[in-house]
């Protein structure tokens, strides 16, 4: 008990970091418009796990193989015995804990709305979408009444619900928005605002995401715990390794934003796995998997969808993938070490089924993200006010300019755009004048509005 809420004070980092990760890799003028929708996601989805999602996502005595019920509503019925017969944590435990599974899974797609989408409609497509989509796709997966658990789907802490569920979401929410100004034309041309950014924001999804999987197991008392947290490791280790070196053999330059995706394949292909593999078959579909997301690096330029974070590509692939390997390698011996859990494996063990169960998985939960998100995108963008895709103006101007009271230092951000320029005068070695700054100050002055000139 004591450990699981460790793990939950532990992964809120997520959340913030999702925001930083993809802040850091845009244009500037557009950071503080995700790092607000990091929090306020945060709390818009806790209302809604308060309401009914809890619910809805865990319920044993729904009679229903596809939802659950109101039993739990606004934490009704909720006591300090466990929510399920053989839990070893109280229910209201369980409440907190899985609330950060269904912020994180929203927040990784709602990054979409990067340099072209609005906040506010995003917040109630947020609502909305976990209602519809997380709720129903964790209900499947974990409660022992839900149509995927019976038909035995191995997924440990989430590469269906919120990896595949979350990649395609974004792919679906950025066909909705439609490319950013000069994105199919070729003439979108920026460097990323701040990999310390990336940095920082994959480093506080790194640590969390130990006790993400390892909570998932709600003990830290049992040999299967050890295992899952040196999985995930190793498969972070290990997708970032090859990721980077991939992309080192294609540009011969080191990258951090490389290094940083590449962490990110890897906790995302452990994310199913981490429960049900040996340590050396994570180094094997890590591997796979890092490869695999790299190779399909440009598959937005292929079927021309501009996914402004690439959610489709590391989250979407990624989880795919990871279902499949867990098809693949699942081990009787892993899964049995938590003195409970019995499975009969995956093809590496003759139990040839398993991959169809992990296929059934992936589709059903794919078909019903595209249905279901492409159908909220429409029916909200007509609700008056709510509009998804900001003016062209406010795009060129900047989300931040446009919806935020605050400015990621807006004079920094002007510089930055003139990055070539100035970086011309240094390498040459031109210094330049006090009067020269000024009068770039003065200059940018007049281009933002009066409450930042004051």
């Amino acid at each position: 008990m004591a450990y699981v809420a460790c793990a939950t004070v532990g992964i809120v980092a997520i959340t913030p970091g999702i925001a930083l990760f993809y802040g850091g890799s845009m244009r500037g003028k557009n950071f503080m418009t995700l790092i607000i929708q990091s929090y306020l996601t945060t709390a818009v989805i806790t209302a809604q796990w308060f309401f009914f999602g809890f619910s809805l996502a865990c319920s044993e005595t729904s009679s229903s193989s596809i939802y659950g019920n109101f039993r739990y509503g606004a934490l009704s019925n909720v006591d300090a015995g466990p929510l399920y017969e053989g839990g070893t944590i109280p229910a209201i435990q369980t409440f907190c804990f899985t609330i950060f599974f269904a912020v994180c899974t929203v927040q990784i797609f709602l990054g979409a709305i990067g340099e072209r989408g609005r906040l506010l409609p995003s917040l109630v497509l947020a609502f909305l979408w976990a209602t519809l989509c997380y709720c129903p796709f964790a209900y499947w997966v974990w409660d022992p009444n839900g149509w995927l658990y019976s038909l035995g789907d191995l997924d440990f802490a989430g590469g269906g619900p919120v990896h595949i569920s979350s990649g395609v979401a974004s792919l679906c929410y950025s066909w909705f928005l439609g490319p950013r100004q000069g994105w199919k034309e070729k003439t979108l041309k920026y460097k990323p605002y701040s990999p310390v950014m990336t940095f920082v924001g994959s480093l506080l999804i790194y640590f969390p995401w130990l006790f993400f999987n390892s909570g998932t197991m709600t003990t830290i008392s049992t040999p299967r715990t050890l295992f899952i947290m040196a999985n995930t490791q190793i498969a972070a280790s290990f997708g970032m390794i090859t990721f980077t070196f991939y992309e080192y053999c294609i540009t011969k330059k080191w990258s951090i934003q490389a290094a940083a995706e590449g962490l990110i394949v890897g906790l995302v292909f452990v994310t199913p796995a981490c429960g049900y593999l040996e340590p050396w078959a994570c180094v094997i579909g890590s591997i796979f998997t890092a490869l695999v997301c790299r190779a399909t690096y440009r598959i937005n330029e292929w079927i021309g969808i501009d996914d402004t974070t690439r959610s489709f590509n590391v989250h979407g692939i990624g989880g795919i993938v990871g279902g499949i390997v867990v098809g693949v390698f699942a081990s009787p011996r892993i899964a049995a070490m938590d003195g409970a859990t019995d499975i009969a494996g995956g093809w590496i063990f003759h139990h040839w089924k398993q991959m169809g169960y992990q296929l059934a998985a992936i589709c059903a939960i794919v078909g019903w993200t595209v249905v279901g998100t492409i159908a909220l995108c429409y029916i909200i963008n007509y609700i008056p006010g709510l509009k998804m895709r900001v003016e062209e103006d406010a795009e060129d101007m900047g989300l931040d300019f446009y919806e935020m009271a605050e400015r990621c230092d807006p004079y920094i951000e002007y510089l930055h755009g003139k990055e070539e320029e100035f970086q011309y005068q240094i390498y040459e070695g031109q210094s330049h004048s006090s009067s020269h700054v000024n009068e770039q100050q003065t200059s940018y002055d007049s281009k933002v509005p009066p409450a930042e000139s004051a």
